[in-house]
């Protein structure tokens, strides 16, 4: 039986939360990999079939989460796109903080309205969360602020596998300060606050 992830979440959301945005486009492709490695088939079967899903809800009035996920075929595109950001707005001859090795390695799954998302690393298959907000860091408040890779982008799951059978199961939630409900291996779903969102 296929385990539709953004299915189960709209079902999940609708009895629970005000769904204010809701694209959803479908289409069909077969593909054998993501970015060159294999995923099983509930996130193979997310990557074949939605063209564009996107989706924001709030309860009481009050942001709880969003969904905005980057489709197989834009990839590489939203990956070129995050590099030239950064070719833009950082001064890469400077590069203490190996920004630019990091940005040239990692392609967004998911963007989030604030200009954040996770990102596939290629160097390792892992999830990293992109901030923003990197460069406006001093070098120095980078390193006692990202303690996970002493660069930036704190480890959300091992894989891409990982990401969507984690966040699954806190209903997709975006987690204010990612710290608090991550360890070494990415969104640890026992910790206290993971348990608030399942």
């Amino acid at each position: 039986m296929q385990y539709n992830y953004f299915e189960i979440l709209k079902s999940y959301l609708e009895k629970k939360y005000e769904i204010s945005c809701c694209n959803q486009e479908m289409y069909n492709i077969n593909i054998d990999n993501i970015l060159g490695i294999g995923v099983n088939e509930n996130v193979k079967y997310i990557y074949e079939h939605y063209k564009k899903f996107n989706l924001v809800w709030f309860k009481e009035g009050k942001y709880f989460g969003e969904v905005n996920f980057v489709p197989y075929i834009d990839l590489e595109k939203v990956h070129a796109e995050l590099v030239e950001i950064m070719e833009d707005i950082y001064d890469i001859e400077l590069d203490e903080l190996k920004v630019y090795q990091s940005i040239t390695s990692w392609y967004p799954l998911f963007n989030f309205a604030t200009g954040d998302a996770f990102c596939f690393d290629k160097r390792d298959g892992s999830i990293r969360l992109y901030d923003h907000e990197i460069y406006d860091y001093s070098e120095s408040e980078i390193y006692n602020y990202w303690e996970d890779v002493g660069v930036f982008g704190i480890k959300i799951a091992n894989s891409i596998n990982e990401l969507y059978e984690k966040w699954a199961k806190i209903h997709f939630a975006d987690v204010f300060d990612w710290y608090e409900i991550c360890n070494e291996n990415g969104i640890d779903v026992s910790s206290d606050l993971a348990l608030k969102y399942m």
